[in-house]
C-alpha cells in the first residue's frame, strides 16, 4: 500500500461549503464564544459547524434551559447570549424563556432549524413557524430560506438585539436552505449576477472593531445642562438607577456623579449594585419609601418602569410637588405614567459623563443642606436594616426553618466568604420575597430574576449562563435560590452544570410544591377548599423529596438542612465544593406556612375571592376581612380582625376553617 496519500479538498465528498458554516462565520465575527441548546435532525449541520469553528457547544437537558442560560450569560458578559434549538418541539420548548428575555429586555439570539419551505403548511414532520409563533415576544423573527440571506440576517439579528431597548431576536434556517449546494450559480440570470452571497446585503465586520459592540448616544447638551441644574437646585433629590445603567456599563459614572452631587440612589432590578449597597448613598426600594415622602425631585436613569416598580411609579405621583426627570437610552422607555418635567434621551453612560463634565467645568457645589439630606437618608436605611435583621433573629430557633432567618444566614455567609460579591439567581416564589431585602449588591447584574415574567424554573439555566459569562464565579460561585416547583420544571439540568464543572450552589427551599403556604393561609390544613377527591395532596407534591440525594447520586455535593444552626456550615461546605468545580445542591426544610407577602395583598385575595367563606382557613378569613372592604362585614355580623403578618407562621388553629 502506497504511503503517499492524495489531499482531497473539502467539498468533493461532503456537503461543503454549507449554510452551517456561514452561520458559524457570522457568530465568530460577533465574538461569540459559547452557545447553549439541544441538537436535532434538522440542526446538526449548524451545531457541528459551530463546534468546528471553535465555539463551545453546551448541551442542556431542556431547550428552555438553553435560552435561560443565554439570557443570564448576556447579563453577566455584557454581550448577546446565543441559544440553539431544533424544529417543532425544540422551538415550542423555548417559548417561555424567549418571552422572559423579551420582558427583561435581554439581548439573546436564538437559532432554530425549520421545515423545508416546500412542505409549508402541511402535516410534515415537526412543523413550526417562528415568524408566527414569536412575532409578539421578540424584536425580530426571521426565516432564512436560501443560503444567500443567511449572513445578512444573522448580522442584522445581532444589531437589532443590541439596539435599546435590547431584546431577543430569533432566526429560522429552513432545511431547504441547509441542503442547498452553494455554488456560483447566477442569482439573477437575466443580469448575470453570480456573487452568491448577495454582497449588496452583507458586509463582513461592517463596524470594523466595533462590530460586536452595542451602540450609544449622548443627550442634547442643553437638556443635560438643565438636568444638572434641576438636581443641584433641589433640596431632597433621589435617583432611581435601573436596567439601563447595567446595559450601558454606567456603574462608575453613576458613582462619580452621585458622589459629586450628593444624591441618594435606589437601585432597581438589573441595576441593583450599580451604587454599591453598602454605601451611605444607597437606599433600598422598601426602606426608601420613607425618604420618598420627603423627595422633591425624582431622577429616573435607565429605568424600565413596570408593575414591580411602585406599581408603574404610582407612588411617585403621590408625592406632592415633586418633580421628575427621565433619562433613558430610548424614547420607548420614557414613561407617560406620571407627569415629567424633563426628558433626556441618551445612553446613561454617555449622559452621566456629560453631566459630570458640566459639573466639573462649572465647579458646581451641592446646595447647603444636602449633607443633612444624605445623613437623614442614611439613618432611615440603617434603621430599616436593623429592623429587618431583628425580625429575622426572632426565628433563629424556629423549626422548620423560617424564610426570613434563612435569607439572613445566606447573606451573612456570602459577606463572610466573598465580601458580598456572589452572583445570585432568584427563582423560588417564597424566597423571592424575603431574600432581596437582605442582599447588599456590589455591582450591577449581580442579582438576576425572571423580571415581569414572574416565572419559576429559570434559575437553573440562568446560573449556568452566569457561570459561563463571568470568569470570577470560579472564585465566588453562583448561588441559585430554587423552590420545589422550579426544581420540578428544570432541575435535571443541574446535571449540565455538573458535567461542565460549574461553580454553582443550588439552594432548594422545600415547602411542599406550588406556593405551599396557601394551604395554611387559605385552603385549610386538609385542603378543605378543594373537592374531596383532591384533598390528599391538594396543590402540593409528595412530601420529603430529597433533591440533595438525587443529585449526590450523579456526583454533586449535597447538603440537607433541618435546623437553623445548620445553615451557615452547610453553605460553607457547599461553596467550597463549588469552588473546586463540584456543583452543589443544598436542600433546606422550610416552614411551609410562612408566606410571600404578595399572598396577603388585595391582588391575591381577588384570586381566592371565589372560595366560600365557610371553607376559608381562619387566616384566610382575616385576610379577606381586611382586604376586601366592599363587603358589608358589619351588616353580616363579622367583627374586625387583626391583619396577619406574612412573616408569622400559621398556627394549627388558624389553618382550620
Amino acid at each position: 500500500m502506497s504511503e503517499v496519500t492524495q489531499e482531497i479538498p473539502l467539498g468533493k465528498r461532503e456537503h461543503y461549503p454549507n449554510v452551517g458554516r456561514y452561520v458559524a462565520d457570522c457568530l465568530k465575527e460577533q465574538e461569540v464564544e459559547v452557545v447553549f441548546g439541544v441538537p436535532g435532525g434538522h440542526l446538526w449541520q449548524i451545531w457541528d459547524e459551530l463546534s468546528n469553528a471553535g465555539i463551545k457547544m453546551v448541551l442542556v437537558r431542556h431547550e428552555q434551559t438553553g435560552v435561560y442560560a443565554a439570557e443570564a450569560y448576556s447579563k453577566a458578559a455584557g454581550k448577546p447570549g446565543v441559544a440553539i434549538a431544533t424544529v417543532g418541539p425544540g422551538v415550542a420548548n423555548t417559548v417561555s424563556a424567549v418571552q422572559q428575555a423579551y420582558l427583561s429586555c435581554s439581548p439573546v439570539i436564538v437559532l432554530y432549524s425549520g421545515v423545508e419551505f416546500q412542505h409549508d403548511r402541511t402535516y410534515t414532520i415537526q412543523p413550526s413557524y417562528i415568524e408566527d409563533l414569536f412575532r409578539h415576544i421578540t424584536k425580530g423573527a426571521y426565516r432564512c430560506t436560501a443560503p444567500e440571506v443567511v449572513k445578512p440576517f444573522v448580522t442584522r439579528a445581532f444589531k437589532e438585539a443590541q439596539v435599546y431597548p435590547k431584546g431577543p431576536v430569533v432566526l429560522e434556517f429552513s432545511l431547504s436552505a441547509l441542503f442547498t449546494p452553494i455554488t456560483d450559480r447566477p442569482l439573477h440570470p437575466l443580469l448575470g449576477i453570480t456573487r452568491y452571497m448577495g454582497d449588496a446585503l452583507y458586509s463582513g465586520k461592517w463596524r470594523k472593531e466595533e462590530t460586536a459592540k452595542p451602540f450609544s448616544s449622548g443627550g442634547v447638551p442643553a437638556l443635560v445642562e438643565k438636568a444638572v441644574k434641576m438636581i443641584y437646585e433641589s433640596n431632597h433629590p433621589v435617583i432611581y438607577a435601573g436596567d439601563g445603567i447595567h446595559w450601558s456599563g454606567a456603574q462608575e459614572e453613576l458613582r462619580e456623579f452621585v458622589e459629586l452631587a450628593k444624591v441618594p440612589v435606589c437601585n432597581r432590578r438589573l441595576g441593583r449594585g450599580a451604587m454599591p449597597e453598602d454605601s451611605p448613598l444607597y437606599l433600598d426600594s422598601r426602606t426608601g419609601r420613607a425618604s420618598m415622602k420627603q423627595t422633591d425631585l425624582f431622577t429616573l436613569i435607565g429605568m424600565k418602569m413596570g408593575i414591580f416598580d411602585y406599581y408603574y411609579g404610582a407612588e411617585l405621583k403621590r408625592v406632592k410637588g415633586a418633580k421628575v426627570i427621565q433619562i433613558n437610552e430610548s424614547g420607548e422607555h420614557i414613561w407617560t405614567y406620571f407627569p415629567t418635567d424633563l426628558v433626556v434621551v441618551g445612553t446613561p453612560k454617555v449622559v452621566l459623563r456629560q453631566m459630570i463634565d458640566y459639573i466639573k467645568a462649572n465647579n458646581l457645589k451641592p446646595p447647603e443642606g444636602r449633607d443633612e439630606w444624605i445623613e437623614n437618608s442614611r439613618k432611615i436605611q440603617e434603621e430599616g436594616d436593623r429592623n429587618l435583621k431583628a425580625k429575622a433573629e426572632k426565628y433563629k430557633d424556629h423549626t422548620p426553618v423560617h424564610f426570613g432567618y434563612l435569607s439572613k444566614e445566606i447573606w451573612d455567609t456570602i459577606e463572610e466568604l466573598y465580601d458580598g460579591k456572589t452572583r445570585i439567581m432568584i427563582d423560588g416564589y417564597t424566597i423571592s420575597d424575603y431574600m432581596p431585602a437582605f442582599i447588599k449588591a456590589r455591582y450591577s447584574g449581580q442579582v438576576m430574576d425572571s423580571s415581569e415574567q414572574a416565572g419559576v424554573g429559570h434559575g437553573i439555566g440562568m446560573a449556568i449562563g452566569a457561570a459561563f459569562g463571568d470568569p470570577e464565579t470560579r472564585h465566588r460561585p453562583v448561588l441559585a435560590l430554587m423552590g420545589d416547583a422550579g426544581m420540578g420544571l428544570a432541575g435535571f439540568d443541574i446535571e449540565t452544570a455538573l458535567r461542565h464543572k460549574l461553580p454553582i450552589v443550588y439552594l432548594v427551599t422545600e415547602n411542599g410544591g406550588w406556593m405551599g403556604s396557601i394551604k395554611w393561609s387559605h385552603y385549610g390544613k386538609d385542603w378543605q377548599g378543594l373537592g374531596a377527591q383532591d384533598r390528599e395532596y391538594g396543590e402540593a407534591v409528595l412530601p420529603d423529596i430529597r433533591y440533595d440525594k438525587m443529585f449526590e447520586i450523579i456526583g454533586c455535593h449535597g447538603e440537607y438542612v433541618e435546623k437553623p444552626g445548620e445553615i451557615g456550615p452547610a453553605l460553607k461546605r457547599a461553596f467550597k465544593a463549588a469552588e473546586e468545580g463540584k456543583t452543589a445542591v443544598v436542600q433546606v426544610k422550610m416552614d411551609a406556612s410562612v408566606s410571600n407577602r404578595q399572598n396577603y395583598s388585595l391582588t391575591y385575595q381577588l384570586c381566592w375571592m371565589h372560595l366560600p367563606w365557610d371553607k376559608l382557613s381562619k387566616r384566610g378569613k382575616a385576610l379577606r376581612r381586611n382586604q376586601c372592604r366592599w363587603y358589608a362585614w358589619d351588616e353580616l355580623g363579622i367583627p374586625e380582625m387583626p391583619m396577619p403578618d406574612p412573616w408569622e407562621p400559621v398556627t394549627e388553629e388558624e389553618a382550620q376553617p
